[in-house]
């Protein structure tokens, strides 16, 4: 009698997704093509960087590969203990601009107050904030710059792809990107922060005027929770014609997701509970296979879902995405209970520095 109500729960999970992911990918989708504006704003690349040698070469060649006429490129060295900071000085020929982070001051969050000064030394009329892991092509950000003229938003931010790699960090990926797609409300907004793109005025007021934005975990989404109600923001799913992708090595993949899950949840143990139920639920055919063989069939449902997922954002390897979802949701599993205990009981790092989340902070907007 459990095992019929536990494979009838896997059911209705398994409909409820794919129900969730067809109105993410066309509520999200990015158009195959856009006409360019003629009338380009100035657009400032900001990145900021901390301890990243292993990518901040690849980074940066794409940045100043951009065709963009009116863009300038700025990168932050946050007190990098490497050679960070030496690789980013040997990119000033393209025309990249050096800054050195400041002391991190009381009351802030390391990348929060880095993106702050960044804001401040920009120029440009929009700000795109990027990860060193994130990668984009020569069009990106005329093509982004398009996009938000188009729908007059003032903020979009970009789910990107995963690059087409068979290393580790590429094949066992996190869910951090299937949660901001399903979990997406036009009311209730979700961002990522590895592509942004905002107003700078926008930026530097919302800073100026809400003290809790210097130690939010999640700044992107908080700001994007705010602009919901006059429609000023988007969040979009990367496509070849866009060109955003993501390479981040698995461990940081990890510090990531233990890092962000937990204010995901809106700093609420509840939701972290319901959603290790949810997967637990999504798991449960591989575990009662063998005696039960009718959870074979949600388990080729479960294939088919995985697959239709990884077409939309892992299109050259999305067979092997497929056949690796156990595994990916026992992972995330563990990731969540893992966030929820380093919050209530451990330290939670942010490149080396604690952090702390106030539940209060994430949801009153």
């Amino acid at each position: 009698m459990i095992t019929i109500i536990l494979l009838g729960a896997a059911g209705i999970l398994n409909v409820f997704v794919i129900i969730r992911l067809y109105i993410a990918f066309r509520r999200l989708a990015m158009p195959a093509d856009l006409p360019v504006s003629k009338d380009l704003p100035t657009v400032s690349i900001c990145i900021t960087a901390r301890n990243e040698t292993h990518t901040m070469t690849q980074c940066l060649e794409r940045v100043v590969a951009s065709d963009y006429p009116k863009l300038e490129v700025i990168v932050l060295d946050d007190g990098s203990r490497d050679n960070t900071s030496i690789l980013i000085k040997s990119f000033a020929h393209s025309g990249v601009r050096f800054v050195e982070g400041k002391q991190l001051p009381e009351g802030w969050l390391g990348k929060n107050f880095a993106q702050a000064v960044l804001a401040e030394e920009a120029s440009g009329k929009y700000i795109f904030f990027m990860d060193v892991d994130t990668l984009i092509d020569r069009f990106t950000i005329a093509r982004a710059v398009s996009y938000l003229q188009m729908h007059d938003a003032k903020m979009v931010s970009i789910i990107p792809l995963r690059n087409d790699t068979r290393q580790i960090g590429t094949v066992m990926t996190t869910m951090r990107y299937f949660w901001a797609m399903t979990r997406f409300a036009p009311t209730h907004p979700r961002a990522v922060s590895n592509a942004w793109m905002i107003e700078r005025q926008l930026i530097l007021d919302e800073l100026d005027s809400d003290i809790d934005l210097r130690t939010s975990m999640i700044m992107e989404t908080t700001i994007a929770r705010k602009l919901s109600a006059t429609k000023a923001f988007r969040l979009i799913l990367s496509n070849k014609w866009l060109g955003v992708r993501y390479d981040k090595p698995w461990s940081a993949q990890i510090e990531t997701s233990i890092r962000l899950l937990y204010p995901q949840c809106d700093a609420f143990w509840l939701q972290m509970f319901w959603l290790v139920a949810l997967l637990s639920i999504a798991l449960m055919p591989y575990a009662i296979v063998w005696w039960e063989p009718i959870a074979g069939l949600y388990i080729a449902t479960q294939f088919l879902i995985a697959y239709y997922y990884f077409h939309h954002v892992w299109f050259r390897y999305r067979f092997v995405g497929a056949i690796l979802l156990p595994l990916t949701l026992a992972q995330e599993i563990a990731l969540l209970l893992v966030s929820l205990y380093q919050y209530k009981f451990g330290v939670v790092t942010w490149k080396g520095r604690p952090v702390q989340v106030k539940s209060k902070s994430l949801t009153k907007h």
